[in-house]
C-alpha cells in the first residue's frame, strides 16, 4: 500500500511537474521578450535625446 501510493504520488509528480515547468518555462520567455523590449525603448529614447541635444547645438553654433 505504501508504495503504491508512493509510485502514485512519483507519477503525479511527473505529470504535473512537465505542465508546471512548461507554465514557468513561456512565463520566463514572455519577461524575457518584455525586458528586451524595455531595453530596446530605451536606446531608442537615448538616440532621440542624443539627436535633440545634438540639434541644439548645432543651432547654437549657428547663432555665434
Amino acid at each position: 500500500m505504501e508504495n503504491e501510493l508512493a509510485q502514485e504520488l512519483a507519477a503525479a509528480a511527473r505529470r504535473h511537474g512537465g505542465a508546471i515547468a512548461g507554465i514557468v518555462g513561456g512565463a520566463a520567455r514572455k519577461a524575457s521578450w518584455e525586458v528586451l523590449d524595455l531595453v530596446a525603448e530605451g536606446r531608442e529614447l537615448v538616440n532621440a535625446a542624443l539627436r535633440a541635444r545634438a540639434e541644439e547645438l548645432r543651432r547654437r553654433d549657428q547663432l555665434r
